[in-house]
């Protein structure tokens, strides 16, 4: 214990601030005025005495910083007792982690011992198996449960085999000490078997409906987040949509038993993802996924809120790719904003209804970061929150993620019903400036919690660096690296919101980079590279369909057409009039039924469709322009969400706004 001297007695929040505080109990009237949660006050022991045995520990592990940190080995005898530090070799082909020698190799007339050599297929299912699987606890789920029992009873050569082999060198190829390794070129080739291994057993009737078979395109689909560099995402979706199709065929039936809902929760999962970010609305609707599930569960509302708005998005998708500016239309697109903000409505009675326990709870408060780096920061400034358990706070993250897009889904409605006015000043807009703010704000201040930051049992706020102290061995069933790819969802969809601010916005794509060099999944710098914004950007291609022609068009349309004598359609879905049909009538018509006079220097036209086989009536002159305008409208748009990442990159945004 070390005696401080006289210290300060306001609140932890006002000391964190560095600003005078009240001293009101229970909560002072400073954090009452800046709406801050007041963490309260310390007893008068910790006021005079502070427990320096952590920092101490800080500072001689940033001493040492570099060197390994290794196993001690401890021989138990009748008569002797020893620690000694054996020398610790990775089998990988190419280098070795040695320990320098120490005077213990020779204590009591003993020689050096061995080198420990650990085969990397031994360590890569060890690692896999700490960090990504969890097993259920409370009222959380587990994750990849299934992999433990299912492996025990599978060959080598098994399809689940190959497949948990591939994931399991790409998880550790990806981290730091696997670069200059081959184990990611292993990893590879295990995922070349698992692939051909998982053909042939969807091709027998007798294995295609097998738990197994479900877990290996599950596995395959995880790789993909592992080892891709690519922006093109489309084995991903090849490997979630396989997996649905299959637990369509096996039916609920699978459900029965643990294994086989365990399987059913992870594609489900992984569907709702893949619904959300391609706006296609769930195979077999949204009641098939929910409708056996335990209603005590946490994660029922979660889910159906997911799988409602997925629909819903892709209800809007379509309507507002399609109306027309009728007033049957207009209410059509009110009925569904009413629905939208009905999601929302609902939403926030679910949250009230929690318990405290499954609520997050704020426990610091960061006001600035030093140095100034925010894309390197751990901790954005903010609050920092902290929940239960990982899966805990992977369903509140969701759950926000899914209010994001039902606000974006009632800008949107609300941009089409007041086009051509600014949709910016319309109520529901400012409404869900407000709502999303603080979504964004909540979802950046669970992502320390994802990413190792824990409280541990003496009430002080721990680093990733600080786990292996006995206050946060706790932690060690929430696997950090897990923590880190469910991330990956929540932090992609702030990215690409209008509502985060540039420092978040930087703060989040340095999260995105930290979690694919240190945790090894590489697909996290492919999302980083995305510069969406959305509802604005979707807004935009709402607008693009139904923007009429500008006055500067239509003379450059009528300055083409008197220069070369014909105006020619941009496409081949452009209708033509067929002008040898009837070549005595001055009136044609179009294969849609419309009749039209060709306009004329006499009759007062512009010119335009006087001679050539490809004429135009004035509809069709129109259509056209929009065209050309639309096509200019969508190469911008597509340039500045894709940020020149590439055309794998622009194929992935082309479809993630269906332009």
């Amino acid at each position: 214990m070390v005696y401080c001297g006289k210290p300060s007695r306001g609140c932890q929040m006002c000391r964190t601030r560095r600003i005078k505080c009240d001293e009101t109990k229970p909560t002072c009237l400073q954090c009452q005025k800046s709406r801050r949660p007041c963490p309260g006050y310390k007893d008068d022991f910790d006021l005079v005495f502070r427990n320096e045995t952590q920092a101490t520990e800080r500072r001689a592990r940033k001493a040492n910083t570099g060197k390994k940190v290794h196993p001690t080995v401890t021989f138990t005898g009748a008569h002797t007792s020893f620690s000694t530090a054996p020398e610790l070799i990775i089998e990988d082909g190419s280098q070795a982690l040695n320990t320098p020698s120490s005077d213990s190799d020779t204590f009591m007339g003993f020689g050096p011992l061995p080198a420990l050599t650990i085969p990397v297929d031994q360590q890569a299912p060890c690692y896999f198996m700490s960090n990504y699987v969890i097993t259920p606890r409370h009222a959380a789920r587990g994750y990849f449960d299934f992999l433990m029992p299912m492996l025990k009873s599978e060959n080598a050569d098994s399809p689940i085999a190959l497949a948990f082999s591939a994931v399991a060198l790409a998880s550790l190829a990806g981290r730091p000490v696997g670069r200059g390794t081959r184990w990611f070129g292993d990893s590879c080739l295990q995922y070349t078997k698992a692939l051909r291994a998982v053909n042939l057993a969807l091709q027998n009737p007798a294995q295609q409906l097998k738990d197994s078979t479900l877990a290996s395109i599950i596995m395959l689909s995880f790789f993909e987040n592992m080892a891709s560099e690519r922006g093109n995402a489309s084995a991903w979706f090849s490997h979630v949509e396989g997996a649905v199709q299959l637990v369509k065929l096996r039916g609920k039936k699978q459900l029965r038993t643990k294994i086989g809902y365990s399987l059913f929760v992870c594609v489900r999962n992984a569907m709702v993802i893949q619904c959300m970010s391609s706006g296609k609305p769930p195979a077999l609707g949204s009641e098939w996924w929910i409708s056996d599930l335990a209603n005590d569960d946490i994660g029922v509302f979660t889910i159906k809120l997911n799988l409602h708005v997925a629909e819903l998005r892709h209800e809007i998708n379509v309507a507002l790719a399609t109306y027309s500016r009728s007033p049957e239309n207009f209410q059509n697109v009110v009925n569904l904003m009413k629905r939208a903000q009905a999601m929302e409505q609902e939403y926030q009675d679910w949250e009230a209804s929690l318990p405290d326990e499954w609520k997050p709870r704020t426990v610091a408060w960061v006001d600035q970061i030093p140095g100034g780096e925010i894309s390197k920061a751990e901790v954005c400034p903010g609050k920092v929150d902290m929940y239960e358990d990982v899966w805990l706070a992977n369903t509140w993250n969701h759950s926000r993620v899914a209010r994001l897009f039902i606000s974006g889904s009632i800008v949107r409605c609300a941009a089409w019903i007041c086009s051509p006015v600014d949709y910016r000043t319309t109520p529901e807009y400012a409404q869900s400036v407000r709502l999303c703010v603080d979504l964004v704000t909540d979802i950046i201040a669970g992502i320390p919690y994802h990413l190792g930051w824990r409280v541990g049992s003496n009430g002080t706020l721990a680093t990733p660096g600080d786990m292996s102290s006995p206050s946060t061995s706790e932690t060690f069933s929430c696997p950090k690296a897990l923590g880190g790819f469910f991330c990956l969802w929540p932090l992609f969809a702030i990215n690409n919101s209008d509502y985060t601010s540039d420092s978040q916005r930087n703060w989040t794509k340095g999260r995105l980079h930290w979690i694919s060099e240190n945790l090894g999944m590489k697909h996290a710098k492919v999302l980083s590279l995305f510069q969406l914004r959305l509802p604005s950007m979707v807004i935009r291609r709402d607008c693009m369909l139904h923007t009429p022609p500008s006055a500067q068009m239509i003379a450059a349309a009528a300055a083409r057409s008197t220069s070369h004598g014909a105006f020619s359609p941009p496409t081949s879905h452009s209708p033509i009039s067929n002008s040898n049909s009837n070549s005595n009538s001055p009136i044609s018509v179009d294969p849609r039924g419309n009749s039209w006079m060709p306009s004329s220097p006499s009759n007062g036209g512009l010119g335009i469709g006087l001679t050539g086989p490809y004429t135009l009536n004035p509809l069709q002159q129109r259509e056209a322009m929009q065209r050309e305008a639309w096509e200019k409208e969508r190469n911008s748009l597509l340039k500045k969400a894709s940020n020149s990442g590439g055309d794998s990159v622009e194929r992935l945004v082309r479809a993630y706004l269906a332009v």
